[in-house]
């Protein structure tokens, strides 16, 4: 997307929007659902059928199968001295969705709807219930208000929580383990990622707010927002990664010039649409130094 293209106004629209997502409960759940509150993606299909069935068609759902299969896989596993990609707690936390059952921790599916909306057994019940003889067509505004506080301080992610629900993306498209990179091989990070372009793909799932009609793209005013808080969250997820780097070479160094760029990126855009919140954050960026043995200063900037 070409910043030139954004109307500054609009662009002052979308960071007023992000200072909203920051105030939401919840906001710095980055890390794997908590397995023994996880229920699983049955427990969503009975009311998501739609959404369920287009997770079904995405990488997503299918890394399940997929992931264990591929030479690749295997590889990297033998230099890693790991085993089975479904029984290590540092591949499962990003590729599958993990749940206790019987008390083991049993992995489930792959990357699936509590990956990025949080698990669910908190929160489950209240996100279905509309009210006394209500359906979701006929429930109050002031009803389904307080459902949405009472259920996201339970640990939901609802997309108006944009910065939660993008952090869950970041905290794996950006690998923050450097060994895995430097001697397993794996890649540092998705290349091209950015929320905006990869949310509207085929992840994409507005189906519930069409009433269940069509899947909508976002609009030009969303897609602005996605566009700014993804930036925000390239830069302070770089700056997780470069603290974690010990050594001068591939892991450490790709990802402090992703660093940089992304931080180069917001200057941009603070330069279409000036902001004190904005600057703040480019001001703490800017002053941080993107280099190894710096993990406490990195940290308290990505914070």
């Amino acid at each position: 997307m070409r910043l030139r293209k954004f109307p500054a106004g609009q662009l002052r629209g979308a960071l007023a929007g992000l200072l909203v997502a920051l105030a939401q409960p919840g906001r710095l759940a980055a890390a794997a659902p908590l397995a023994e509150k996880v229920t699983g993606p049955a427990s969503c299909a009975e009311c998501h059928v739609e959404e369920i069935e287009a997770w079904k068609r995405t990488k997503h759902n299918q890394t399940l199968h997929e992931l264990p299969r591929r030479p690749a896989t295997a590889e990297m596993l033998l230099r890693l001295g790991l085993t089975k990609v479904k029984g290590e707690r540092q591949c499962q936390d990003c590729h599958f969705l993990g749940q206790i059952i019987d008390e083991e921790y049993q992995t489930v599916a792959g990357i699936a709807c509590e990956s990025c909306h949080g698990a669910s057994r908190d929160w489950i019940k209240t996100h279905g219930e509309y009210g006394p003889w209500a359906k979701q067509a006929t429930e109050t505004p002031a009803h389904r208000a307080a459902r949405r506080v009472e259920a996201a301080t339970a640990g939901m992610i609802t997309r108006d929580n944009l910065y939660a629900l993008g952090a869950a993306c970041y905290g794996c498209h950006i690998v923050p383990d450097e060994k895995l990179a430097n001697v397993g091989g794996h890649p540092a990070g998705s290349a091209g990622f950015n929320l905006l372009s990869w949310s509207q793909g085929e992840v994409r799932h507005t189906i519930l707010h069409t009433g269940n009609r069509s899947n909508p793209p976002a609009t030009p005013e969303h897609r602005r927002l996605l566009f700014v808080v993804g930036s925000i969250l390239e830069t302070e997820f770089c700056f997780r990664a470069v603290a974690g780097a010990i050594v001068k070479a591939g892991f450490g160094v790709t990802q402090a010039r992703r660093a940089d760029a992304a931080r180069q990126l917001l200057e941009k855009i603070q330069a279409l649409a000036p902001t004190p919140e904005l600057a703040g954050i480019i001001t703490v960026a800017r002053a941080t130094g993107l280099r190894l043995n710096n993990a406490a200063e990195l940290t308290a900037a990505a914070d």
